[in-house]
């Protein structure tokens, strides 16, 4: 036997099969929705690890050379 599918709209548990099709076509769509922006968040938290890791490799190559004994030290 196979539960049916809710969804909460407004606080209110509707069945998705009663629901007109293009209701049911919405709620998919807002699922598919926040399905992205959950990727694209993923997305943007590893481009932001990237960009300091690029930001701190630009900081570290303009530092002032050190000189150890006799050696030239980035």
């Amino acid at each position: 036997m196979s539960e049916e599918q809710t969804v909460t709209i407004n606080e209110e548990e509707h069945n998705l099969s009663e629901l007109a099709v293009e209701t049911q076509m919405h709620v998919a769509r807002v699922n598919e929705l926040r399905q992205e922006i959950g990727r694209l968040q993923m997305q943007i938290s590893e481009r932001e690890v990237l960009l300091q890791a690029y930001t701190k490799a630009i900081v570290e190559s303009v530092q002032p050379v050190e000189e150890v004994e006799g050696e030239v030290v980035n």
